[in-house]
């Protein structure tokens, strides 16, 4: 990564700020993990009663109308029906579950940057819009936006040329978030040190295989998330100490602590 150097038609150099403490660095997955309590919990008692009174009526129905047999036949199948429901509703609250102890896992292999001379930032804000960033890490070789996957060990990753699948799902589909969100604290941290500033995407994968060497996918390297830290500490060191220390001040005032926001009522 090349060091942000001021533009021509800008030659103000900012005066470098001093972090007086080390910012809060947010609880990583917490969001996540808030998100999935909620889900957990929304509507729990209500939706036992409803489905145990559809049944009921289902079954009281048929006996009235057909007979005892057509009864007993239209309950189990509103109770198979309630069954698969319940079902694809668990696997929702599962994959949100999941996601939040994948953000603790990468969080808990990030803790060797600091040592490297990194701020390292979990669960933050961006500027605007709902959206969160996973982690954050800002020092020596730059700026670095890392969105952790907990997928399914079952879950294929396949590559042929430069095309590369995850599962069914296109590779592209899974980088567009976090090239939405390497874009935004580009953008952030450009205005804040009115230079421009290069920002690396990073998807730290959880449960499937990914080759050792990681994969690119629309310039954004993926990697297994016991290996994110050693690839960005063997990255060359391209920012003098003074932009480093700018950055991590921007990156600590610009992205606070993510706080979900309750959804926008219907107009």
């Amino acid at each position: 990564m090349a060091s942000p150097q001021p533009s021509s038609s800008s030659p103000w150099t900012p005066p470098i700020p001093r972090l007086s403490r080390v910012p809060q660095a947010g609880e990583a997955g917490a969001s996540a993990h808030a998100r999935y309590r909620a889900e957990l919990g929304k509507g729990r008692v209500r939706r036992l009663v409803v489905r145990g009174v559809v049944a009921v009526l289902a079954g009281v129905a048929g006996t009235v109308v057909i007979g005892w047999q057509a009864g007993l036949a239209l309950a189990v199948i509103a109770a198979t029906v309630d069954a698969v429901y319940r079902w694809r509703r668990h696997e929702a609250v599962r994959t949100w579950r999941r996601g939040a102890m994948g953000e603790r896992r990468t969080a808990r292999y990030l803790r060797r940057l600091e040592a490297g001379g990194y701020l390292v930032l979990h669960d933050r804000a961006l500027p605007y819009g709902r959206a969160n960033l996973d982690h954050l890490a800002v020092g020596p070789s730059g700026v670095v936006v890392i969105d952790s996957k907990a997928w399914r060990r079952d879950r294929r990753i396949t590559r042929r040329g430069r095309d590369v699948r995850v599962g069914r799902r296109g590779g592209s589909d899974e980088v567009r978030s976090v090239l939405y969100e390497t874009g935004a604290v580009a953008k952030a941290l450009s205005r804040r040190l009115r230079m421009p500033v290069e920002v690396t995407p990073v998807l730290a994968v959880h449960g499937p295989h990914v080759p050792r060497r990681g994969l690119m996918v629309d310039g954004v390297k993926m990697l297994r998330a016991a290996a994110v830290a050693k690839w960005i500490m063997r990255r060359p060191a391209a920012l003098p100490p003074s932009v480093v220390q700018q950055l991590q001040v921007a990156a600590a005032e610009l992205f606070p602590v993510y706080v979900e926001r309750p959804p926008r009522p219907p107009r």
